[in-house]
């Protein structure tokens, strides 16, 4: 399938995006770059009382983790998504996530969703953080027909780990994945953070770039999906915005892909995992409903 190349952009989303630039390209230093390469966070406190009208939610725990678990009050689904936050390996769910969880549900059907709050670096390495999310897609194995995986920055690049995992110990595979400006390029070398690095309105620069200490010492092979055999994956959609600097890891990704199912879509003056809270905007109700119409083909 081809890429798809998005150029429309609303009014609404145009000023928030310049709004934000101006201010980025104002400050001398990106407060979410500090936070990542201090290596810390606070764990946030989460509201699930505003969504316990709509759902039932439980607080599950699967292999040490607590996997957050949403399932629409008064039907039962055989469809699950399994969704994989982001934060770069170093925050934890956060309440965008669980909104995000609830989105996945309602434009997919109303189906189950489980969110798993794995072990990010600053508590355990990479490895263990693969090895929550994989007993956590045993446990969906054992109760659902159909499982979607959901995957977003850093939890794409856990999902594209999962994948290879699950297909190099011939587990059945889910039936589609989504993805939402994937981390596949783990040494950020790849063009676009370069030549985005001040139109990106979230991790956008004027400083010199440096790892977080920590991020190198972790050496998993499954931290390095453009070295993965892709030839056995099920179909793939990404989603990505072209100001974003991590945008040529989805093009990456996609150039390893079979073609004839998976999809990319390339979003004008969006921002970094744009729409994994969000259906307000035009930008971002567009990329849910294309994400229903993707799955659909495929549950």
């Amino acid at each position: 399938m081809p890429v798809f190349d998005i150029n429309e952009i609303s009014k609404e989303s145009s000023i928030i995006y310049y709004d934000c630039l101006n201010k980025m390209r104002e400050s001398e230093d990106n407060q979410i770059l500090k936070e990542l390469k201090e290596y810390k966070y606070v764990k946030p406190k989460l509201n699930l009382e505003s969504f316990k009208d709509d759902f039932d939610i439980e607080s599950l725990k699967i292999d040490n983790a607590i996997n957050y678990y949403f399932k629409k009050k008064n039907k039962k689904s055989d469809t699950v998504v399994l969704m994989l936050h982001g934060g770069g390996y170093v925050l934890p769910v956060s309440q965008n996530n669980i909104i995000g969880a609830s989105l996945y549900s309602k434009y997919i059907n109303d189906s189950d969703v489980l969110l798993p709050d794995y072990k990010v670096a600053i508590e355990d390495i990479h490895m263990v953080a693969l090895n929550n999310v994989y007993n956590s897609y045993i446990y969906l194995t054992k109760r659902y027909n159909k499982i979607i995986l959901a995957g977003q920055s850093a939890g794409g690049n856990l999902a594209l780990g999962l994948l290879e995992y699950l297909k190099e110990n011939n587990i059945k595979l889910p039936n589609c994945v989504v993805l939402a400006s994937p981390w596949t390029d783990y040494n950020c070398v790849g063009a676009s953070y370069t030549f985005n690095k001040l139109e990106d309105i979230l991790f956008g620069t004027k400083k010199e770039d440096v790892l977080p200490d920590p991020y190198n010492k972790i050496h998993d092979k499954y931290m390095f999906p453009l070295e993965f055999n892709m030839e056995m994956y099920p179909p793939i959609m990404i989603n990505v915005s072209k100001t974003e600097r991590l945008l040529s890891d989805s093009l990456s990704l996609y150039d390893k892909l079979d073609k004839e199912k998976s999809e990319i879509y390339l979003y004008s003056l969006m921002w970094h995992d744009f729409y994994t809270h969000d259906d307000k905007l035009k930008e971002c109700n567009d990329c849910w409903n294309r994400i229903n119409k993707f799955v659909n083909k495929f549950i």
